[in-house]
């Protein structure tokens, strides 16, 4: 008979207020949790839900105009509605890590990632700030990130964005907490980088033991890191299974309506004819940041009703392709065309006279579009 695994962090009637046109309202309402040792839990659900608020609370935190006004929150024997603050500064980062969505807003810009890596673990006296360094180059490596022994050494402004996000899951590693939060932690990679980093991820989960609650909105992800799936919806839970259960046959109406999306298809449209003009055309562009080549004979059409999907890995050039078409980095060779004119290589010198916006270019999560 399996030995049955430790509880780790149990949260009972969670309730969470938010102050809203000056009163407090409830956003959370009631909601169990029980997460055992080295188990990995998603709490999926749209936007609003309360699952980066309920992630949170793990920690016995609450972000800006919210509270936690009901409940217990046990973590490991240790209640946090009703430790000091102390206590709780000193569980963060150390037996509790967080991984946020926005990598670039965790880092220091004056600091070099590998020192704000070993930063924590010699606070707590865990490793010698050598052996801290040694164990980022391991975690570098593991999750996958170019140049593991000298990408430490960078500036956050010196990696790509997806770089970035691994960088912060490494660190949030570094102490080899019990328990790690994951809010959306691979937003800002490619596919065939988040495959690998979600393996490293659940790798490490299960050679230390550790538990993680893991936030998402992609059910792919779901399906990969969690062993047991909890659906929320406006703060209230609308049921829990494990993986296979949740996926195979969900109870709840709301659930199913989720599981529906991912069979959603659109009819391919037939493309133009050969001699259609495209709104924008890109023509053997190359680019470079200072001395270093990013672009190499970029060729592509962008016709009137149809979207072009541009991907690739982090640092393959996606951005810096949109870039160059908006005219915020001129490239080095080839053109860019507006329905079959020549544009300018810098925005500076595209004119007025050019239609405003021509087109509107989303990358990453972030818009460009050509000034007026």
């Amino acid at each position: 008979m399996p030995k049955k695994k430790e509880v780790l962090l149990e949260m009972k009637d969670l309730r969470i207020e938010g102050y809203s046109d000056e009163k407090w309202v409830e956003i959370v309402h009631g909601v169990d949790l029980t997460l055992h040792r080295g188990e990995v839990m998603g709490l999926i659900g749209e936007s609003g839900a309360g699952k980066s608020t309920m992630g949170l609370a793990a920690m016995g935190y609450a972000r800006d105009g919210c509270r936690i006004s009901g409940g217990s929150i046990e973590f490991d024997g240790m209640e946090l509605t009703t430790t000091s603050e102390s206590d709780k500064r000193a569980l963060r980062g150390s037996r509790i890590a967080y991984v946020a969505q926005s990598a670039a807003a965790s880092f220091n810009p004056a600091h070099r990632l590998i020192d704000q890596h070993t930063e924590t673990p010699t606070h707590y006296r865990i490793m010698k700030r050598l052996e801290s360094q040694e164990d980022a180059i391991r975690l570098y490596e593991k999750l996958r990130l170019p140049n593991p022994q000298e990408i430490g050494f960078r500036y956050p402004h010196q990696v790509s964005g997806g770089q970035l996000q691994r960088a912060m899951t490494a660190m949030a590693m570094s102490c080899r907490p019990d328990l790690i939060i994951f809010d959306e932690p691979t937003t800002a990679l490619d596919v065939t980088t988040q495959i690998e980093v979600l393996l490293a991820i659940r790798d490490i989960v299960d050679q230390f033991n550790t538990a993680a609650i893991y936030i998402t909105h992609d059910l792919a992800v779901v399906a990969q890191m969690a062993d047991t799936i909890k659906v929320l919806l406006k703060g209230d839970e609308v049921e829990q299974s494990d993986t296979r259960s949740m996926l195979e046959s969900p109870q709840e109406d709301y659930t199913k309506s989720l599981w529906a999306v991912r069979s959603f298809k659109r009819d391919q449209k037939s493309r133009p004819s050969g001699d259609a003009v495209p709104v924008v055309s890109v023509q053997n562009i190359d680019a470079s940041y200072g001395q270093t080549p990013v672009l190499h004979d970029v060729s592509f059409d962008i016709h009137a009703g149809m979207t072009v999907a541009v991907v690739g890995e982090s640092g393959s050039g996606k951005s810096t392709t949109a870039r160059c078409i908006t005219g915020l980095l001129p490239p080095t060779a080839g053109q860019v065309l507006f329905k079959g004119e020549e544009l300018p290589p810098n925005y500076r010198q595209r004119t007025k006279d050019w239609p405003s916006r021509p087109v509107l270019w989303r990358a990453e999560g972030q818009c460009a579009e050509k000034p007026g």
